[in-house]
């Protein structure tokens, strides 16, 4: 029984942090958008490959980056065959998962210096992987001097797939690895495999709640289902010089994906319900991760707004959805503090 729950948790896991991830690809797509004009942005969008990692395990992490780059395609894409779809999409985040192959030796050591230089290795052997998925996506299939950026057009092809790969890569990696730093010391727990959903004693503790479960399901899959219509409508497709190039409307996208989050979430939590194991701790965390995604992604579209003088409150109504599902887990968390505290002063 034990071994099906951290099965179930673990799938959980993967998928909201791959949800996550894209949510973070999505945003450094857009700060980074003009300045990479063959691809490619600056963020810290590994991190949430790597927190499972660690979490986890390499397979978790690894399926965790093929989600992520899965997502991506579901967004847009720029195909010439199934060779550069796998180097340039499917592959990237999901080579970062080889930091998994670090857990061992990141859980084996004993001094807190030492779980942080096996978090700088896995960091940066993760980010090297994707650069060499991107990189040779650049030798094999973008290796034409004309469309060279940054007037690099003199240069050789090889020397140009490595600068320009490694102007967004290796930025990526330092800044990846530093917040994955200030995750670790400020929250330890968070980086190792005692589940973000919360412990065994608050669960069996917790009471049930099928009627909270059921309203975040309904409203989860509402989402899901109203943009996936508009997703499908937003479709766009060009083909020429033997590529495919096409793209889906990706605030309907990043929505969807928040919804079906929310969705899992609420039927998890129902399930339990039904079988006296309700958690407020796996509802708030599934509200919390998609509402801090959802807070990030709107900062950087109001952002690009106010920046390109459009209409910047368009997206006014992503705060007023954010701020509502943090007041609804500042509640919930309040809830779960109060019950322990209860319990801690029974036992005294």
């Amino acid at each position: 029984m034990k071994n099906k729950s951290n099965t179930v948790r673990t799938i959980t896991e993967v998928g909201m942090f791959a949800a996550l991830g894209f949510v973070f690809d999505e945003l450094q797509g857009i700060l980074s958008k003009g300045i990479f004009v063959n691809g490619g942005s600056i963020g810290f969008a590994m991190i949430a490959v790597l927190i499972v990692a660690y979490r986890r395990g390499f397979i978790p992490a690894f399926l965790t980056g093929l989600l992520m780059g899965l997502l991506d395609i579901a967004t847009s894409a720029y195909i010439l065959n199934p060779m550069q779809l796998v180097l340039d999409y499917i592959l990237p985040y999901a080579v970062v998962g080889l930091a998994g192959l670090f857990k061992p030796f990141f859980d084996r050591a004993q001094s807190k210096n030492g779980k942080i230089l096996w978090i700088l290795i896995g960091a940066v052997v993760g980010g090297v992987a994707k650069f060499f998925s991107h990189y040779f996506a650049g030798i094999f299939f973008w290796a034409d001097p004309a469309n060279f950026a940054w007037d690099l057009n003199s240069m050789n092809p090889y020397l140009y797939c490595f600068v320009y790969n490694i102007a967004f890569i290796g930025p990526s990696i330092f800044i990846t690895a530093a917040l994955l730093m200030i995750v670790y010391a400020a929250a330890p727990r968070v980086l190792t495999n005692k589940s973000l959903s919360g412990d065994d004693r608050s669960e069996k503790q917790s009471i049930e709640k099928p009627l909270i479960s059921g309203v975040v399901t309904a409203a989860g899959l509402f989402v899901f289902v109203y943009y996936l219509i508009k997703y499908i409508k937003s479709f766009w497709v060009e083909q020429y010089d033997g590529a495919i190039d096409y793209s889906f409307d990706s605030d309907c996208m990043v929505i969807m994906t928040l919804g079906i989050l929310i969705a899992v979430t609420g039927i998890i939590c129902l399930i339990g319900s039904f079988k006296k194991k309700f958690s407020y701790a796996v509802l708030t965390g599934g509200l919390t991760v998609a509402s801090i995604a959802s807070l990030v992604y709107s900062m950087a579209r109001w952002l690009r707004m106010i920046v390109k003088a459009k209409v910047w409150n368009t997206y006014l109504i992503w705060y007023l959805i954010a701020l509502l599902s943090l007041a609804v887990f500042a509640s919930l968390f309040a809830g779960i503090v109060g019950d322990k505290n209860k319990d801690n002063a029974i036992e005294e």
